[in-house]
């Protein structure tokens, strides 16, 4: 799923994306180039909207990833756990600041609101994937138990062959 959305951003993401952030110079909604240049010509605007919204499928895989049978809400007692909270938090702050105020360090340019809530959107579909994950029947997934009406086979090992002589 990830790599899917990844690589649409990529190649076709300068197609349907906009640059409407705010700029006194560029009043309004400006396409972008086919490199996905937007009005900010220090960094990539598409390229900040890949990074952006594949943090935020990592950040919605970590709600996920607190259960790991088929409990169906995975944000129960999510606020029980100050650690996890802490850390998520902080980890959406340095978010917000690397891609608004990252500039050169992360080469990113700061998008409008409409690209953010775009990578949220696309952050929360690892949630909905999730739920869909865990009414799948595991034995679907259970390729260890595969059963065979033959005997096991004995094979030897090396230190067998040595004791018997061979």
């Amino acid at each position: 799923f990830q790599l899917v959305i990844q690589l649409v951003l990529l190649w076709a993401g300068a197609s349907f994306l906009v640059d409407c952030t705010h700029d006194p110079k560029e009043p309004g909604c400006v396409p972008l180039l086919p490199n996905g240049q937007g009005k900010n010509m220090n960094g990539n605007y598409r390229d900040t909207v890949i990074y952006n919204s594949f943090v935020w499928m990592q950040l919605f895989n970590e709600i996920n990833c607190r259960r790991i049978y088929n409990e169906l809400n995975m944000i129960d007692g999510i606020l029980k756990n100050p650690i996890f909270v802490g850390i998520w938090s902080f980890c959406v702050i340095v978010q917000v600041l690397s891609v608004n105020y990252g500039g050169q360090v992360f080469r990113t340019v700061p998008i409008d609101i409409y690209d953010w809530c775009l990578c949220l959107a696309i952050g929360s579909v690892s949630l909905v994937l999730g739920v869909f994950q865990r009414l799948l029947p595991a034995s679907l997934f259970d390729f260890s138990s595969t059963q065979s009406t033959e005997a096991p086979k004995q094979t030897s090992t090396a230190a067998q062959d040595i004791n018997e002589g061979l």
